[in-house]
Formats: structure tokens, sequence, C-alpha cells
């Protein structure tokens, strides 16, 4: 565990305009900020700027290349994609879908391939940007999770729908030549996902009145299945990084542990208002860090979170009648599960407590902490190997769970600039924080580039 102490040195980006995507790059300590039409790639370290790359249209969307020498800028409406080179600035590479939108952009793990969805899910081209090739993939089926990648990086899943049935088709990763073509045991496919650790692809059915997860090889065989009979489906589906459990939550609030060896319960458990185990822990934002964060002040750089004994422990207690008279309209059920990289622990959170987080220990399949915060959570993000937990929920602080205590960090914001996302860097302790119109680099200790309690503002226009 970290001293509490040494948590308190920021370098501040300051950037002029709102709509600002901001990245790190997947292998090196880089981030790429999109303001309007530029492309700006600046080191993590020194905060300078490495690459300015000018696009034709203003930036919806960019992404980084698994291998981080490439990114691309993807402006939706105008169906146009450009592809640039941190190593090799004079290369560029310009894709026009005209007179289709682009829904969707997914880098192909060789790096050197990229996957466009098109506007109605009516295709999905792969684009080569090695031999200027391309080969087009019919009949996509319209959902969040219509296309994986096998972890060796070999495979390719595609769903698809024809003539009212569900099918899904494999493809080679070196040719994109169609491998297998097979039908599933679903009446409304809503996913497919490749497991982390094997050739085993999930296929969820979610939202029909038998709602089920089924497992299959990549050459068509069923492996197993999990059927729910219940008249609402799951809302979230989540694989264990080492592929040895699947997550599973439903519009009830029950979060479901599959074993991945015989596809069968392993453990069911319902988040309801009360907090009754005496080994759960339930923390809570001090109110006074609270109110500070409501008026502007001030009171430290950061605070622990009380610790509340009492039980059981009423969630319903902590909304205002405000809130409770619009609960009709909430989006019940589990909207988010994530396992942590370490594989130690699962994170819950639920459409009818926006302002709870749930944590669940693996080791002893129990809930091992409730957090507790005045704002709705608005994002979560694991530490790439420990077991640490970064939220924000809109607020000018910030928040990190561990095992042993949770504690809120003032934000170097200036003014009101709430955080709205936080993404960890993969190779350094550091936290990007995204506000409206500002982001901020959080260096934790162990890997502060910069003495303690010293911030650098940098302008991007400038730079």
């Amino acid at each position: 565990m970290w001293s509490l102490l040494d948590i308190k040195s920021y370098v501040v980006t300051k950037l002029p305009f709102a709509g600002v995507v901001q990245k790190f790059g997947e292998g090196v300590p880089a981030q790429g900020y999109a303001v309007q039409c530029q492309l700006i790639i600046l080191d993590v370290e020194s905060q300078k700027t490495v690459q300015k790359f000018i696009c034709d249209y203003h930036i919806d969307c960019l992404g980084w290349s698994p291998d981080s020498e490439l990114v691309y800028c993807c402006t939706k409406k105008q169906g146009s994609i450009q592809i640039w080179n941190l190593t090799n600035p004079m290369w560029r590479c310009k894709i026009t879908e005209n007179p289709l939108a682009v829904a969707e952009v997914h880098w192909a793990p060789d790096s050197r391939h990229l996957l466009v969805t098109s506007e109605f899910h009516l295709k999905v081209t792969v684009w080569s940007l090695v031999s200027t090739t391309t080969a087009v993939i019919e009949n996509p089926k319209p959902v969040k999770n219509c296309i994986s990648f096998s972890s060796c990086e070999r495979y390719l899943a595609v769903a698809e729908r024809r003539k009212c049935e569900d099918f899904i088709s494999i493809y080679t990763c070196y040719t994109w030549e169609i491998l297998k073509f097979f039908s599933v045991e679903t009446k409304d496919l809503s996913g497919i996902h490749f497991s982390p650790s094997d050739l085993v692809i999930g296929v969820l059915e979610a939202f029909t009145e038998e709602p089920k997860v089924l497992f299959y090889s990549i050459d068509g065989r069923i492996l197993g299945k999990y059927i729910r009979f219940s008249m609402f489906g799951f809302t979230s589906f989540s694989w264990n990084p080492d592929g040895k459990m699947i997550a599973l939550g439903d519009y009830f609030g029950v979060v479901t542990i599959l074993d991945s060896s015989k596809y069968e319960e392993i453990i069911s458990y319902q988040e309801t208002e009360s907090i009754d185990c005496e080994k759960t822990t339930v923390y809570k934002v001090n109110p006074k860090s609270a109110e500070h964060d409501a008026s502007g002040g001030v009171s430290s750089d950061l605070e622990l979170f009380e610790v509340l004994k009492g039980r059981p422990f009423v969630l319903s207690s902590l909304a205002t009648h405000s809130e409770k008279s619009k609960s009709k309209h909430a989006k019940y059920g589990i909207r988010t599960l994530r396992f942590s990289h370490c594989g130690n622990y699962l994170l819950s959170l639920n459409g009818s407590f926006p302002k709870v987080l749930f944590v669940f220990d693996l080791g002893t399949f129990m809930l091992s902490s409730v957090v507790l915060h005045h704002y709705k959570i608005k994002d979560v993000s694991w530490h790439p190997s420990k077991s640490l937990l970064a939220l924000c929920c809109g607020s000018r602080n910030v928040y990190l769970w561990t095992p042993t205590c949770c504690i809120s960090l003032w934000s170097p914001f200036r003014g009101e600039c709430p955080i709205l996302s936080a993404e960890w860097c993969s190779r350094k302790d550091c936290l990007l924080l995204n506000g409206k119109n500002h982001s901020a680099l959080l260096y934790l200790p162990g890997v502060d580039p910069h003495p303690l309690g010293v911030s650098q503002d940098v302008d991007l226009l400038a730079a």
C-alpha cells in the first residue's frame, strides 16, 4: 500500500475546448488529444508535444493500434478515417466509407488492419494498411458486441443475422477468409465474447423470455449452456482475465458467477437495499469533504472515507425525497461488471443504486466492500496490474478504492471542472483524469517523475 502522504504530484494540461478525446498509448507513455481537427501526441513524463497532425474534418473519436505505432482519427458522419504513424510522420492513410457513415472502428490484433462497421451495420470492411486490399463481411448483426477476436489473435468471430436466424462466422486473421459458418441456438442473439484464455465463444441471449448464455467452440460444437428462467434478461457479461469464471448481471440486481470448466453456477448474489454482513466494509465519503466539494473549498489534498459499523445498513436511506420520487424512472439492473486485472475482485454498478459501488472478493465469494458516494458514479477504471480502483462521480474529486481503505483525492482542476472519466496508463502508475475543458495526470508514489507538490501547465494551442 502506498503512503497516502505521497499522493500529491500533479501535471495539469489545459484544454481550451470541450469535447476533447484523450487516450493513452497501450505500449508507450504517450497521450493522444483530439482538439477539433488537430491530433496532438504528448509525452506522458515531460508533457511535451511529440507529434501534431491535422485532419480533414472535426475528430469524433480516435484509437491507438495495439502496438501503439498508429492512431486512427474518425469522423463518423463524413465516413472518413485518417491513420497516422508516430514513428514515421510522413506516412499517412485515409479511408472513406462514402456514401455510408461509420458506426464503429476496431483495430485488428496485428495493428495493420482496420475493421470498419458501416452505418446500420450493413457490412464490416477489413482495410489492409500494408497491401491496400479490402475484405467485406456481410450481414453483421446490429448489436453492440457483434465481433470478437480470439486471445491468440488468429481468429475473428462475427455474429450474423440471416432470414431471422442467428449465425456465427469464424474468419482467419491472416487472409480474412471464412473458416466456419454455423447456426446458434438463440432466438435473438445480443452479443458474442471470446474467452481470454481459450478458443471458446460466449454467446449471450439477453432479451427473450428465456435468457441464456451458450458456449461454442470455433468449429461450431456447443460446449455448455446456462439458462435463467426469468421474465427479464441479462444486462452484463464479463470473462475473468484467466478465463476460468464468467460474471453475469441481470435486471433484478443479481450477480451470478459461472465456472467455465463445467459452465455451472458457482454462486449467485442479489444486491439489495440492506447490508447485513459484518464482514462487508461499508465506506462513506466524509460529509465535510462533500461540503467542500460543493462549495469549492479545499480542506486537504486527500481524505479517508468514513467506515460505517452499524448493521443492517439500508442503502435507500441515502436517497433524497426527490430522488425517491424519480426512482420509478431509474435504469434498473446491473449496468457494469468488471473483473480486476489480477482476477481477485469484481466490481458491480447497479442502476437501482447509482451512487453505490459494490466490490466482490472472488477468493471468498463474498461482498467485500460497498462504497457510498454523494453523486452518481460516472466512470470506474481498474489498475492494469494491482488491486486498485479509480472512480469519478462528476465532482471535483477522484476516488481510489483498495482492499484496505478508500481515499478521496482533491483534483488539480482550477474552478468548477468536474471529473467525467479516468484512465490508467498501462506502463506508469499514473491516472489520466478528464474533465469537460481540462485534463490532469495524477502520479502515484514509486513512479513520480516530478518533485512532490509541483505543477506544470501546458497550453495545447501553443504547443
